[in-house]
């Protein structure tokens, strides 16, 4: 077998396995996601919006994007490679909600900054009504920002769903700027709020050894503040695993566009754009959910008590099933069930 066979059967397991397996994974957590922050406990921060909207927006590029991807792997021929107005459409949609989500964790950041600051009208920006407006104008803004990108992605004459031209140098410095933005606002806003933390935190542990002698704040002050900078590094980690390559490749295909390539060259770099359009960049999509449950105490235990909750309603409805079944015109109530919520690291000010 050749290097072009080898990377082509590489490209094919990856589309219709991992890829797969990586759908099922990503559309899951999307759902449980939401409905965690959807509780009525973690519903009231402003920062669950936040969340929430981006569980939604990571559902629609896994359904938008990947899912084709993987519809492509068992075609003889892939749709985008020949069908012009599926290729633009493909191309704006799955760039706009990818922009959505990204921006919905970096709204998220500053809102858990506004939320510690010590001054009064910096936390009024912590507030569900703000969160919700920011989120709907973050959508209407990425419905209209990537709009040039319908216009000028075709299917080119590789036979590929691209750019070319004066746009692909355009698009180029469009892609690295517009990708380096939210990673950036994520790193700056999460440490100056672990900044902030660790400030009103001494504050009160100070006070309380003045007064009480007790260290449990500061003690509690350190574990919590560890937690907080785990997820916000992992965020951050993955969001640039997933997405740095895009506007490197970019950057890369413009500059040697008119560079003559061995075949093997070409095979490698179709395979590396695969990887990098079709396969790295939607990671983040799919493992948001799980990150944030290894990183936060909070979330597994509410996690898990979904689950028990899921788990103890089933049984109680096939028991009823069974004691109807058994004893007809009888009539059984279900007995409660109330799971105590535990305690919320990203609750806000009261509404």
């Amino acid at each position: 077998m050749t290097l072009t066979d080898d990377l082509t059967l590489t490209q094919l397991i990856l589309s219709r396995y991992v890829l797969i397996i990586c759908s099922i994974l990503g559309i899951t957590g999307c759902f449980l996601n939401f409905i965690i922050f959807c509780k009525k406990k973690l519903r009231k921060s402003s920062c669950s919006v936040y969340f929430q909207a981006t569980s939604i927006f990571n559902l629609l590029v896994i359904l938008i994007a990947i899912t084709p991807v993987i519809a492509g792997s068992y075609l003889a021929k892939d749709p985008s490679s020949y069908l012009s107005a599926y290729c633009k459409a493909r191309a704006y949609t799955t760039h706009a909600f990818l922009m959505m989500s990204r921006f919905s964790v970096a709204l998220g950041c500053v809102d858990r900054f506004a939320l510690c600051s010590s001054h009064a009208y910096i936390r009024r920006l912590s507030h569900r009504r703000i969160a919700i407006i920011l989120v709907i104008i973050t959508i209407i803004l990425w419905l209209l920002i990537p709009i040039h990108v319908m216009v000028y992605t075709d299917v080119q004459s590789s036979g590929k769903c691209g750019t070319s031209g004066s746009y692909q140098i355009f698009y180029s410095f469009y892609a690295i700027i517009v990708t380096s933005i939210p990673l950036i606002i994520m790193i700056i806003f999460s440490f100056w709020a672990i900044r902030n933390i660790r400030r009103s935190r001494a504050r009160v542990a100070a006070i309380d050894e003045h007064v009480n002698g007790n260290e449990n704040s500061r003690r509690k002050m350190k574990k919590e503040d560890i937690q907080l900078m785990i997820i916000v590094i992992s965020e951050a980690i993955v969001y640039l695993l997933s997405t740095i390559w895009y506007p490197i490749y970019t950057a890369y295909t413009t500059i040697t566009a008119n560079v003559s390539k061995t075949s093997d060259r070409v095979a490698i770099e179709n395979f590396i754009r695969y990887l990098v359009l079709s396969f790295l960049i939607f990671l983040n999509s799919c493992s948001i959910f799980y990150v944030h449950l290894l990183a936060s105490k909070t979330l597994r235990q509410e996690c898990k008590q979904l689950f028990l909750y899921l788990f103890k309603h089933n049984q109680i409805n096939v028991e009823l099933q069974t004691n109807s079944s058994a004893r007809p015109g009888h009539r059984q109530r279900a007995p409660a069930l109330y799971i105590h919520p535990p305690t919320n690291i990203f609750s806000s000010n009261k509404q």
